[in-house]
């Protein structure tokens, strides 16, 4: 009987050095946040090309950008993550995750 405590300690030792790899957890960590930066970049160019859409369809005559957007209501502020050409076509902002 007295091996038992002795064996579940060291079963529990390695469990515990495995969870603490700090390389593997690293690794985690970089696939979460490129998970949560692919999640975000759909996330808002949905959004944007929305608001794109509806601007365009209610002002077919008005010259499509962020700012018209944003004084028009359609949208609360310029997107950090997407730009709008002047076609309309919604694209990423250079320099961000979603590039």
């Amino acid at each position: 009987m007295s091996g038992w405590p002795t064996i579940g300690l060291v079963i529990l030792a390695l469990g515990s050095v495995t969870s603490c790899n700090p390389a593997q957890r690293a690794k985690e960590a970089q696939t979460e946040i490129a998970g949560g930066n692919a999640a975000a970049c759909t996330q808002e160019r949905s959004t944007i090309e929305k608001a794109v859409q509806t601007y365009t369809f209610l002002n077919p005559d008005s010259p499509i950008s962020e700012a018209a957007m944003v004084t028009d209501g359609f949208i609360v502020a310029e997107s950090v993550l997407m730009d709008v050409a002047s076609d309309g076509t919604v694209v990423p902002a250079p320099g961000t995750a979603c590039a």
